[in-house]
């Protein structure tokens, strides 16, 4: 840790409170994207929960499952990383716990039939995962900015993730597509490239 750092992190312990609550400021930027990408897919997209008529919940809850999950973990490490003197790699380590069951159920699905991505609607997909994860990745973003975080490429790593968990959960209730090779290729990387993304911007997006 370097001496800035220690200091940023001593000054972030004083008993001194700031005026005013900074939850609403946070929070506003998250809620707001959440609801408008919802509403956006809502607008272009018709047949929700199509994949439901044809093939049951099954499809539907392990996509849902692992993107609402995602989600909920990146709103509390968003938050953790914005309050300096936290320890906040125990919150950004938990965002892997998703992905667990997903390469579970990859790896079963390749050993039983091999890796099948084909898709019909892959391009909507792509293309809905590239519209909103950037927008999303905006708000969280603006979210971070009305706090004060220090480890900046973690922060904006985490917020990519937001992006991408943010958009799969808009767009998977319209997706027709099941299988686990299809979402490792067209949610599950387009979410790490977001977080690769946040990463690497994290620093200019996010300094003081």
């Amino acid at each position: 840790m370097t001496d800035t750092q220690s200091l940023i992190d001593q000054l972030a312990q004083d008993p001194a409170r700031p005026v005013g609550s900074p939850v609403v400021p946070f929070a506003l930027p998250v809620i707001a994207i959440m609801a408008l990408c919802g509403m956006g897919v809502a607008l272009v997209f018709s047949e929700p929960f199509l994949s439901v008529d044809l093939y049951g919940w099954g499809p539907m809850l392990v996509k849902w499952g692992f993107s609402i999950a995602l989600l909920l973990l990146c709103v509390p490490a968003l938050w953790i990383l914005g309050k300096p003197g936290r320890r906040s790699r125990w919150a950004v380590a938990a965002l892997a716990l998703p992905f667990i069951p997903v390469a579970a159920l990859l790896i079963f699905e390749m050993a039983i039939s091999g890796l099948l991505v084909a898709g019909e609607t892959w391009a909507n997909c792509l293309t809905a995962m590239a519209v909103m994860s950037p927008i999303a990745f905006a708000g969280a973003i603006l979210a971070m900015r009305t706090l004060a975080p220090t480890h900046l490429n973690r922060a904006g790593l985490v917020a990519g993730l937001f992006g991408g968990a943010v958009a799969m959960t808009a767009y998977a209730p319209f997706c027709p597509e099941i299988g686990m090779g299809y979402m490792a290729v067209f949610y599950c990387l387009p979410i790490f490239a977001m977080a690769a993304i946040g990463w690497f911007s994290g620093p200019r997006l996010l300094r003081w």
